[in-house]
């Protein structure tokens, strides 16, 4: 009788500590959609060849430079291409940029 006794206790301890550890508050949850962090970039004109759309790793940002001009656009922060594209489909040479460490971007050949 109290071998089935301490048996049954071992059982129930077992029992208990199962329900207690699935119980326990698990980790939160890890978000998967968080949106990239963004940076300010300034990008100034320095030639009368320099004028377009503003791209920004393939993407237009709907801005204009204007030759001898300045636009400010938002990109993401790290390493990001940059890119005019004028009116007759013309591409300049893209701009490579580290953000945030720089903020500004002189072009100053198409």
């Amino acid at each position: 009788m109290k071998r089935n006794l301490s048996v049954i206790f071992f059982v129930l301890a077992i029992i208990s500590l199962l329900i207690v550890a699935g119980c326990a508050p698990s980790q939160p949850p890890v978000p998967t959609n968080i949106p990239p962090q963004t940076c300010s970039l300034t990008i100034y004109s320095q030639c009368w060849d320099c004028y377009g759309y503003v791209w920004v790793n393939g993407i237009s940002t709907g801005k204009y430079l204007d030759f001898n001009g300045m636009v400010q656009v938002t990109v993401p922060c790290g390493v990001v291409s940059v890119e005019l594209r004028d009116e007759y489909g013309w591409i300049s040479h893209p701009e490579i940029v580290q953000t945030p460490q720089t903020s500004i971007l002189i072009f100053n050949d198409f």
